[in-house]
């Protein structure tokens, strides 16, 4: 007799809750991050330019461990890897919490630059991957979607902290919450369902059966240098560095942009506040669609997000306000981009060697970013006007849409499918 792995609750669904919680705890300390910019340089005497390399520095520190992920994952196992991300949220906070300098400031930033690498996508995409067989894109996307609900409440609650106790009393009511988590992280989150003698939640199976732990020479997918071979590799990699180039350095320019063109600080502070309502609209059925119907339906809809806001944006006077929700819904909608990046690149690459698929390419979005937010910002000190490069952004956005048409292509696949059950 065959039963579904699905039939009753499964220890997979607790390892994404407990993941699904980390999550806005560890990222209360890099997501408010912005909030402490003010009162740190204050009380330290820092300029904002030098506070800034210490960001970039955080940037190169992520890049080099997104870079060398799949050499730590060879020796560590991935609970191991998660754990020690979320630990380096806490250990941050504490560093910053303490810090009476522009270097220990540095030092800080470093270790916070683990936090994303580590705890974050290239990890999520490999716990989700090993734990479900089906609804993996409707399950990362639920994750997130909690993730960004979480930070619609986390923001204020750590600017009440910094208003009431000051900043470095929230650094470490930050670091103990993340305390917390990590614990919690620890002791349930598990490599691969063999580890809880199971098989991966969607599989059928006969009674009794268990689940071996899959060698990764067995699984489904695309060798990296067979995949050298083929131009969808490029496509995919230049995919994700368009994606780092245009999404987010145009996300953090839009206030500066509305109030360029007339319009006023509320009005500035509504919009950007829609980005993450659309996320949060869109981001969960967005993932089921994905799930029934392949990604390319997913990353053409962010696209056709992202270019929605890049009209608008052209376009929006103060006589045109009824764009502002336009603009904040369909970024909110193109955003997405970031979250399918682990089913984007699952659903062209597979299973075998995912992990040294998935940190190249945050690696390559990891420098689109780092040349978009210059690129951005000193056209606009040239010209005085960000229109120029929202213009270019947007057609390059067409690029990205056509390149992802192309890696995602049923055609000339890169790997099949083979595994029973799946």
């Amino acid at each position: 007799m065959k039963q579904h792995s699905g039939g009753k609750f499964h220890y997979a669904f607790l390892v994404v809750i407990v993941y699904a919680i980390a999550l806005p705890a560890v990222f209360l300390f890099s997501n408010s991050f912005g909030l402490y910019m003010v009162p740190i340089t204050e009380e330290l005497g820092i300029s904002h330019g030098a506070y800034s390399l210490t960001q970039s520095f955080n940037e190169i520190v992520s890049g080099v461990l997104y870079f060398l992920y799949v050499r730590i994952e060879r020796r560590f196992k991935i609970r191991y890897i998660i754990t020690a991300g979320a630990f380096a949220g806490a250990l941050a906070a504490l560093l910053y919490a303490v810090s009476g300098n522009l270097p220990m400031i540095f030092l800080a930033s470093a270790v916070s630059g683990f936090i994303w690498p580590l705890f974050s996508q290239v990890s999520v995409g490999n716990i989700v991957n090993n734990w479900f067989a089906r609804k993996g894109a409707t399950i990362i996307s639920a994750m997130f979607t909690f993730s960004n609900l979480c930070a619609f409440f986390t923001s204020k609650m750590v600017a009440s902290w910094i208003d009431n106790a000051g900043w470095r009393q929230a650094m470490l009511y930050t670091m103990w919450l993340i305390l917390a988590v990590t614990v919690l992280v620890f002791l349930v989150i598990r490599d691969h369902p063999a580890e809880k003698n199971l098989k991966p939640w969607g599989v059928e199976h006969k009674d009794g059966e268990q689940e071996e732990k899959p060698d990764a020479a067995s699984l489904p997918g695309a060798e990296f240098k067979k995949a050298l071979h083929s131009p969808k590799l490029y496509c995919a990699y230049l995919w994700t560095f368009i994606t780092g180039l245009i999404v987010y350095p145009v996300v953090y320019a839009v206030p500066a942009h509305l109030s360029k063109v007339g319009l006023d600080t509320v009005f500035s502070g509504d919009v950007v506040g829609l980005f993450s309502i659309g996320s949060v609209l869109f981001l969960l059925p967005l993932g089921w669609a994905m799930d029934r119907w392949g990604v390319r339906l997913g990353t053409t809809l962010c696209v056709g997000g992202y270019l929605v806001a890049i009209a608008s944006l052209l376009v929006i006077t103060p006589q045109r306000t009824f764009l502002g929700p336009v603009i904040g819904l369909s970024m909110g909608l193109g955003i997405i981009l970031f979250t399918v990046l682990p089913v984007f690149m699952r659903d062209v690459f597979g299973f075998k060697e995912y992990s040294k698929f998935m940190s190249y390419s945050v690696v390559f979005r990891t420098i689109g970013s780092t040349l978009g937010y210059p690129l951005l910002n000193f056209t606009y000190d040239i010209t005085g006007s960000y229109n120029i490069v929202f213009a270019v952004f947007g057609g390059l956005s067409v690029v990205l849409l056509v390149l992802g048409l192309f890696a995602t292509s049923k055609k000339t696949p890169l790997w099949v499918e083979t595994r029973p059950g799946f």
